[in-house]
């Protein structure tokens, strides 16, 4: 049960971010990994409408988007050089460019 309430947690933390950072488009998107059309239909919810949809979808929103080594790599750098490296690969990966590992 406890699990329940923790994706619960998640994803109302997800949409009510992603409702805030729709002002910024292009930040929303990388920020959250949503696609623009995703963003601009969450930021048309309210608090109500937030909360109904975190509570009945039952699985997380989120995801994570590094592969395996991409992860690897992150966990094993130096705390400074991380949010970077996260930034470019995460950019990167999403315009079809360099796909780091």
């Amino acid at each position: 049960m406890m699990e329940q309430r923790d994706i619960l947690k998640i994803n109302r933390q997800l949409l009510l971010l992603t409702r805030q950072m729709a002002q910024d488009m292009e930040a929303a998107e990388l920020m959250t990994g949503l696609p623009k059309s995703v963003v601009k239909k969450i930021a048309t919810l309210d608090m109500d409408e937030i909360e109904e949809l975190a509570e009945s979808v039952g699985v997380s929103l989120y995801t994570l988007r590094f592969s395996d080594p991409a992860f690897s790599r992150l966990l094993d750098m130096p705390r400074e050089a991380r949010s970077t490296y996260a930034e470019a690969a995460i950019a990167g990966n999403s315009r079809g460019g360099a796909t780091f590992p």
